[in-house]
């Protein structure tokens, strides 16, 4: 009886898992890994035990988190521009897909030969071919795949794509162009490391497939210091933004005096609060989807300024300026750092297969947007062309206006969303017995935002920032942990020309990198 009930479940999707007599989860042997023969039988155990034991290790609450990142529309919009994601953060305490997709896949199933536009580099090897995975299911069709891509990509980069023009000459749009291909490229990396083992639905679980929990461990502490360093730049772009409409506030009470720009980055921190507090971000997270007509919005703003006021176009800049590329280097890598939350967008596909399709549109998308954007606002302001070109608009338009409101707006629908991975992350490690779960997470969230406000006061240079964020950990995430993490997981089963690829990838960012992180650094110790 109790077997045929088993059976059932099986049939449903769901895997039934034995206790051990000790009451600890006796981990349920996967299916063969799709085309992979890297090692030992003994190996594969091993890696298989590691895997499956996943929930057991920091942190358990990031794909869980991160899903809010990839909701399509909200319910009353479903049906327009970008369809039915069948229900896709209806209920955020759930994994973003069905525990039918949760469970195993057949693999005789699942194996579809994919054409790959990358060539050789991608699909000519026994490796990748082997592992492509097909299924079907619900979840969200191309056009809604692209729209996630873009809302995850196309940030708060786009105010200082102008700027690297400014700071490294034309030159820098070589630079846009390399980042955009080897970003793309690691990303389909991405797809083929969560696709080699049932079980892998997150950026730390691919780093525990790879190099085991320390791996697992140094992803994620990447991955959080990434999400803190956005929010610092949100508070740095209000309180920017909001001093230049509001030019002449400041506040003075008992002694106690800010400018516009402090006043303003405190009432933001105050304001977003006790969104911060909350667990349950579905509302926000539909309205942070207007992120990508957000980014629209600017850009046509800024063209419209252009094109029908008193400002123009007038050709101008050096072809190159080598002290400016390692500038460059970080804005560019900032923009492009998307890839923790490619595994969730892959996994709210209802046909896997177009991941890599879905990838070159949003970036073929996204590069047009950067690029068209940094020449323009370049061409309108030349070498006065500031950090944050929003603040370069006059004051007296409407569209600038339209412009400056709606980069006010941005920070108030983002940053919720990104702060909440890293505190649910903390929140794990409360000591049983430390405080009520709900005192804890209130007085935890708010010490995080206010150390954001203060980091945003010690750092108050929008591009500088976002170029050392961009070189110290964006790179990290979308070029050297992709690459490495596949030439681990790939092993002898990778080509030549994969290796080739993935290790010149690592040696470029490492490069990137090491540059970026010193120009920053040093630009920044000169600003004060």
């Amino acid at each position: 009886m109790a077997a045929a009930e088993e059976e059932e479940e099986w049939e449903d999707g769901r895997s039934v898992m034995p206790e051990e007599e000790d009451g600890d989860i006796e981990d349920v042997p996967p299916p063969p890994l799709l085309g992979r023969n890297f090692g030992s039988e003994d190996e594969d155990e091993d890696e298989a035990g590691s895997l499956n034991s996943q929930s057991q290790w920091w942190p358990r609450s990031f794909r869980e988190a991160t899903d809010t990142y990839t909701i399509a529309a909200p319910p009353g919009l479903r049906h327009l521009v970008v369809g039915d994601c069948n229900g896709l953060g209806s209920d955020l305490k759930l994994p973003l897909l069905s525990d039918k997709l949760d469970g195993r896949q057949d693999s005789s199933n699942n194996l579809l030969p994919v054409a790959d536009p990358f060539g050789s580099v991608l699909s000519d090897g026994r490796f990748s071919d082997r592992v492509q995975q097909a299924p079907t299911t619900p979840g969200c069709n191309l056009t809604q795949t692209v729209f996630n891509g873009v809302n995850v990509l196309a940030g708060i980069g786009i105010f200082s794509a102008p700027y690297t023009i400014r700071e490294a000459g034309w030159a820098s749009l070589v630079v846009l162009a390399f980042f955009a291909v080897v970003c793309c490229y690691t990303g389909v990396l991405l797809k083929y490391c969560f696709e080699s083992k049932d079980g892998v639905k997150t950026f730390p679980d691919i780093g525990e497939l790879a190099f085991g929990r320390i791996g697992r461990f140094l992803i994620s502490i990447v991955l959080y210091t990434e999400l803190y360093s956005f929010c610092v730049e949100f508070v740095i772009l209000e309180g920017d933004n909001l001093a230049s409409i509001f030019t002449s506030t400041t506040f003075d009470w008992n002694g106690i005096h800010a400018d516009g720009r402090h006043f303003f980055g405190i009432l933001f921190a105050l304001v977003v609060l006790p969104s911060v507090w909350l667990r349950d971000l579905r509302v926000i997270s539909y309205l942070s989807v207007g992120g990508v007509f957000a980014t629209l919005l600017v850009f046509l703003s800024v063209g419209v300024v252009g094109a029908t006021g008193n400002v123009g176009f007038h050709l101008a800049g050096k072809a190159v300026k080598w002290d400016g590329i390692p500038f460059a280097i970080g804005i560019y890598g900032f923009c492009y750092a998307g890839h923790s939350v490619f595994p969730n967008i892959y996994q709210s596909m209802s046909d896997r297969t177009k991941f890599n399709k879905a990838l070159y549109i949003c970036f073929a998308i996204c590069t047009t947007i950067y690029g068209a954007i940094a020449v323009i606002g370049y061409l309108m302001f030349g070498d006065k062309t500031l950090s944050q070109i929003t603040l370069n608009l006059p004051k007296d338009s409407f569209v600038a206006k339209v412009a400056l409101g709606t980069t006010v707006i941005i920070p108030f629908t983002k940053y919720s969303l990104v702060i909440n991975p890293l505190a649910r992350s903390i929140e794990e490690l409360r000591p049983e017995g430390f405080l009520t779960d709900r005192l804890f997470a209130v007085m935890l969230r708010t010490a995080i935002v206010a150390s954001t406000l203060c980091v945003a006061f010690l750092l108050p240079f929008f591009g500088l920032v976002m170029a050392l964020i961009g070189s110290l950990l964006s790179i990290l995430v979308a070029l050297i942990m992709p690459a490495l993490c596949f030439l681990k997981i790939a092993r002898n089963k990778a080509t030549r020309l994969q290796v080739i690829a993935s290790v010149a990838t690592v040696v470029l960012g490492s490069v990137c990198a090491v540059l970026g992180t010193y120009n920053s650094i040093a630009k920044i110790a000169e600003s004060y």
